[in-house]
């Protein structure tokens, strides 16, 4: 197998290409050329698009007990790659590496991965590097993750039985207009009476459905496939965000989510050392495009001189509780501490919001379906009920 060796010699650096079995030895063949051997890659990799499969908190959760147990930072990713079972992870880690060699910072190596590793994360990994508290770092944003995937699931998990309505209670609909009501269509065109509009448009629908199979399997398999593509891509679920915020009813509950991680990661933040200025314009990206104004507003502000508490009044971003909470962290040089207790005072308003959004929607929801049933079952009998009275007399 073909690789590229990066090697220096006599302060020149210059690529190699060595036959080799695996990265080591052709590290070793480049060696024993008397080069320093800096990167060593596969000539066929960038041909090669492997997908990338792996888990965040797995792999911070390993870098920190690596590095608890005494390991450095080139230590830390050199085990981690022999150890990643996933070949387009550790293709990555192997860039992350090559990176580590020549030179480069852990959080200059971890950006040239942007997909992968957030902002966020990188910025409180380059301050760690300045204080020396990487692996608390890692700590704290491991912390940070699990408290924001906890505030998601809980949202999640609120949508997942007026999911299991709609779900249900479509099919039933589409059960109901596309076999049940041709089946009575030929009892009704049989008795010669004139069938009501509503009824012989549902009847036409079903006709359809039951004469066009391969059209309506179509158009459902692409409004499934629309549907997938909203919940299951970050782009469609960026979209879907944005289309329910506009909702009034749901616009508070998102509304609040977004400040929770807003002050929640602006926690993090400050307390691996980063500025107040730069701490702003990193979370700009965590909230709506409103909230974004105003956080450049405030941006503005704070750099005058301002502030934090003067630069976000009079915006949407200061919840009542707010204020007090930043004042004593200005005051006590807390700030951060203080932005904590805020996320978690939001936490627990969202979850109040998101608890009677569902005891007052999931009864609603079962109502207008249990209407809906109900209308077409009427519509498919009243022309019988007719049918009998009419005999009957």
């Amino acid at each position: 197998m073909k690789h590229r060796v990066l090697v220096s010699v006599a302060g020149q650096q210059e690529w190699l290409d060595i036959e080799a079995d695996s990265v080591g030895a052709a590290s070793a063949r480049a060696a024993l050329a008397g080069g320093r051997v800096l990167r060593v890659e596969h000539a066929e990799a960038k041909r090669v698009r492997v997908r990338v499969s792996y888990s965040q908190t797995v792999f911070l959760q390993e870098a920190l007990t690596l590095l608890r147990a005494g390991l450095n930072v080139v230590e830390m990713m050199e085990a981690l790659e022999r150890k990643e079972a996933n070949a387009g992870f550790r293709q990555v880690l192997g860039r992350l590496l090559s990176a580590l060699r020549e030179g480069s910072s852990f959080s200059d190596a971890l950006s040239l991965e942007p997909s992968l590793f957030p902002p966020v994360l990188v910025a409180g990994v380059a301050a760690s590097e300045r204080s020396g508290g990487l692996a608390a770092t890692l700590e704290r944003y491991l912390a940070y993750d699990a408290r924001i995937n906890l505030v998601k699931r809980k949202v999640a998990a609120s949508a997942i039985y007026p999911t299991l309505l709609m779900v249900v209670g479509g099919g039933v609909i589409l059960f109901l207009i596309g076999y049940v009501l041709p089946k009575f269509s030929v009892i009704l065109d049989g008795s010669g009476r004139q069938t009501g509009r509503a009824t012989l448009m549902l009847i036409r629908v079903g006709e359809f459905i039951q004469g066009h199979p391969l059209g309506f399997f179509t158009m459902l398999a692409a409004f499934l496939g629309a549907l997938a593509w909203l919940i299951f891509s970050d782009a469609g679920r960026r979209v879907a965000l944005v289309q329910m915020a506009r909702v009034p009813v749901l616009s508070d509950v998102f509304v609040t989510l977004g400040l929770s991680r807003l002050y929640r990661t602006l926690a993090l933040l400050l307390d691996s050392g980063i500025p107040l200025v730069r701490a702003i314009d990193m979370t700009r990206g965590l909230v709506n495009s409103l909230q974004a104004a105003e956080l450049a507003v405030a941006t503005v502000r704070l750099r005058s001189g301002q502030a934090l508490t003067e630069s976000l009044a009079g915006t949407g971003l200061m919840p009542p509780i707010a204020e007090s909470l930043l004042r004593v962290g200005e005051r006590s040089g807390a700030l951060a501490d203080m932005c904590d207790k805020l996320a978690n005072f939001l936490d627990i308003a969202l979850d109040r919001k998101v608890d009677t959004f569902s005891r007052l929607f999931e009864p609603l929801l079962m109502s207008v379906i249990g209407v809906v049933i109900g209308v077409i079952v009427l519509m498919m009998y009243s022309p019988i009920f007719d049918l009998v009275g009419s005999v009957g007399q």
